[in-house]
Parts: C-alpha cells; structure tokens; sequence
C-alpha cells in the first residue's frame, strides 16, 4: 500500500486496530451501547483494505462502503441511543419529583 493511499505502516495499523478495537469491545461490554460494538467492528475490519491487492479498486472501494455504513450506523444508534437516555432522565426526575411532593403530603 503506498503512502499516499495509507499513511501508516502495516505494523501500526494493526497495532491501533487491536487497541482501539478492544477498547471498543470492553466499552460494549461495560456499557451495552451498540453503536459500540459497531465501531469496534469497523475499526477492525479497516484491516480487510490489506485483503485485495495492491491495484484491486473495486475491493478498495468495497471496503471503503462497508465502513461508511458502519460508520453512518454507530452515528444513528448514538443519536438514538442518547434520545432514549435523555427520555429515561426525564421519566425519572418526573417520578422523583412525584415522590418528593407524595412524601411532603404525607407529613
């Protein structure tokens, strides 16, 4: 792979990739968030570019889409993750605060 398509030797590639996917992976594990799990994958997989040969386009391309889509994944089960986290917050305030005036009145 020549330095202008990817700037980083093999060897640091890999070395990031096995890193930052398992880093991924125990954030996955810890926090159960999918999009988690899914740049894991990607991070990972950005590896198959090595796979096809050196002037092989279309597997370049190929991989090229599979993590676009990865990518464009873990950014809408993200936002949709955050939506139920600020949904969930927002119930539990509610019933916190119902609980404090419920507590106020029995007194």
């Amino acid at each position: 792979m020549d330095a202008s398509t990817f700037p980083i030797s093999f060897t640091y590639h890999l070395i990031f990739c096995l890193i930052a996917g398992a880093f991924f992976v125990v954030q996955f594990i810890r926090l159960r968030r999918p999009y988690q799990l899914l740049l894991a994958v990607g991070i990972v997989a950005s590896l198959l570019i090595y796979v096809g040969g050196e002037h092989n386009k279309v597997w370049f391309h190929t991989v090229g889409i599979f993590e676009l889509v990865l990518l464009l994944g873990a950014i809408v089960l993200s936002i949709i993750a955050r939506k139920k986290e600020k949904q969930a917050a927002a119930a539990q305030a509610a019933d916190t605060a119902v609980d404090s005036k419920t507590e106020e009145t029995d007194a």
